[in-house]
């Protein structure tokens, strides 16, 4: 056991984080090896991640007095409070400063590299090298430091805090449902399916917020249905209002949806963690897909964008399909990528000007009756997909219209009454 335990996942950090505390535990053995230990880590990325917990456990793990420094003051007075930290840490040397949200010490604008703040941190640091003194600090906006802050002999390591992988975030749900009286009929994998890991701490509040919705509702445990409306409404801020619109509206939001659910299992199988016909984002008329898997191909995500439009278009052939312009948008913004950047059909095409697509008038009519024309043929593979699991698009749809909101296991059961027929693009 170790401190470090009390952090889940982000396994390659906590062995890095381990190295130098052994290190400063036990310096003799790596000084005799010539090895020298680095003068400071700077941990960094979105808030929520989980970087001050790192830093506490590491300043516990290395059994050293720690003076903390966060800004609760501007001006002259906390400039003078740096400078006083790193003097006292030298003083109880061997010690460690810990830096908590270190981007913030200076004003809130981004060109303040010379702020007096992050001068007296650089002096600090100077100060106390080889004496003892070891230096971790978190920030959120990396870009914010100077770079003469951030230089090896200041800062040697930085170790950047990326979102849960898909293990951690399962072990980092499990954690936080063990700490709920939580219904038997709570599924793990749906819910580790539906979430997108921004942060463990927006998993905990989402969490938490079903924890609140049950218990106002006069539950004695939360169940299944108050996890999925904390997702629906905290994770992707979607409303209720296709639950008040027409039949009609209803039934071809759910085959638009049905649509893009198809054609990711078609072409990116297991690809669908939740599917709802819920206005999500402020996208008025539409519900949306989260998709659990990326997609690495740039055909795919065209034919899957179109695939909305190519549905309703199929079973509501008096009308062209509207609330597409997103998808059209996207699906368009593509191919024109494809097209300038990569060659995609030719160098005649392709942009070689340094910006985003070409200044001259021919070029640029060019390539947008190319894209066009690209379009036209993505909506027609979109379209076979889609005739090609018809079955499987219509059961998706009428289910979608029923129950609104479908989990990874709803789709799982689709298919296996449906089974998928893979497009080969």
């Amino acid at each position: 056991m170790n401190a470090f335990d009390k952090v889940i996942g982000y396994d390659n950090i906590k062995k890095e984080l381990l190295r130098v505390c052994d290190m400063i535990r036990d310096g003799e053995r790596y000084r005799e090896l010539g090895a020298k230990l680095p003068q400071g880590v700077l941990l960094y990325g979105d808030p929520g991640m989980g970087k001050s917990l790192m830093a506490k456990c590491f300043i516990e793990e290395s059994g050293l007095p720690a003076f903390t420094l966060r800004k609760t003051s501007g001006g002259d007075g906390f400039v003078a409070k740096i400078s006083e930290t790193f003097a006292e840490a030298k003083k109880h040397a061997p010690s460690v400063v810990f830096l908590d949200d270190m981007d913030k010490f200076a004003n809130e604008d981004d060109d303040h590299a010379d702020a007096e703040e992050y001068v007296a941190v650089q002096a600090g640091i100077d100060d106390v090298k080889d004496c003892g003194v070891f230096v971790i600090a978190t920030v959120n906006e990396i870009r914010k430091l100077p770079r003469s802050l951030k230089r090896s002999g200041r800062f040697d390591r930085q170790i950047e805090f990326e979102v849960p992988t898909e293990g951690d975030a399962r072990r980092i749900i499990s954690h936080f449902l063990s700490l709920k009286k939580v219904s038997p009929d709570v599924d793990l994998e749906d819910l580790n399916r539906m979430f997108s890991y921004n942060s463990c701490a927006e998993l905990e509040t989402i969490i938490n917020e079903a924890a609140v919705s049950a218990g106002y509702a006069g539950k004695d445990c939360i169940g299944m249905e108050d996890l999925v409306e904390s997702v629906l409404n905290m994770q992707y801020g979607a409303t209720d209002e296709c639950l008040k619109c027409s039949d009609d509206r209803r039934r071809r939001t759910a085959m638009h949806e049905a649509g893009h659910v198809v054609a990711l299992e078609a072409l990116v199988p297991d690809s669908v963690g939740l599917a709802s016909i819920r206005t999500s984002g402020g996208d008025a008329g539409n519900g949306f897909v989260h998709r659990c898997k990326p997609i690495d191909r740039r055909p795919h995500e065209v034919l899957v964008h179109l695939a909305g439009k190519a549905a309703v278009e199929l079973y509501y052939a008096d009308t062209v399909a509207s609330g597409c312009q997103s998808d059209i948008t996207h699906a368009y913004q593509y191919l024109r990528r494809g097209i300038a950047e990569n060659a995609t059909l030719g160098f005649g095409l392709t942009d070689v000007s340094g910006r985003q697509y070409a200044e001259s008038e021919s070029m640029i009519a060019r390539s947008e009756a190319a894209t066009q024309a690209e379009l036209e043929r993505y909506m027609l593979m979109s379209r076979n997909i889609l005739i090609q699991n018809r079955k499987l698009l219509e059961e998706t749809a009428a289910l979608l219209e029923t129950k609104e909101t479908l989990l990874y296991s709803d789709i799982c059961e689709l298919k296996r009454r449906f089974p998928v027929v893979p497009a080969a693009v």
